[in-house]
């Protein structure tokens, strides 16, 4: 059975895994704020539903973590980073830029503030939007950077010492940005 996610409130429902906390109106942006809790680990998931969907409207997911700094030196910005670069069900080695190129995505991006990470992606494509999901999931609670064969990720998103024969120079991609 295929899910219609143009009928936000048909596909939504409640899951066993989660408890409805809170349901707030927001007459501002004519909608409705509702709020969950995984009953096994006690994150948190909004969902924003729209009282007139549309057809075609933008789907929007997002899944952000803490990501509270001890020092400046840049971790939570390459972790940012090397999550996107392959997981545990897509091993590409760059899978972002494939969904750049390849999605029908409204919105695809990471960002790194100074106490939070987020992951977003939007597309108006139901389907798409389904795969952007499961793919930016996938990437971030199954990175291949944490793995014996993705060791070669932190490498290449951080900063680190290189030799070409004209002396130490400090290369990576976060360092480069």
């Amino acid at each position: 059975d295929a899910l219609d996610l143009d009928a936000p409130l048909e596909w939504l429902g409640l899951h066993s895994a989660f408890v409805l906390e809170t349901s707030d109106e927001l007459p501002e942006y004519g909608a409705n704020l509702l709020v969950y809790r995984h009953v096994k680990t006690d994150a948190k998931v909004a969902a924003l539903i729209p009282k007139q969907p549309t057809k075609g409207m933008d789907k929007a997911f997002g899944i952000g973590f803490r990501t509270k700094p001890t020092s400046s030196n840049g971790v939570a910005h390459i972790l940012e980073h090397s999550v996107l670069c392959g997981s545990k069900k897509y091993m590409a080695k760059d899978p972002f830029v494939y969904l750049l190129k390849g999605s029908l995505h409204t919105f695809l991006n990471a960002f790194t503030y100074a106490d939070r990470t987020l992951y977003p992606v939007a597309s108006r494509n139901g389907k798409d939007f389904l795969n952007l999901v499961e793919i930016y999931l996938d990437a971030v609670l199954n990175p291949r950077c944490v793995t014996d064969e993705g060791w070669w990720v932190l490498r290449q998103e951080g900063w680190r010492y290189v030799d070409e024969g004209n002396g130490l120079e400090i290369k990576g991609v976060v360092y480069s940005e």
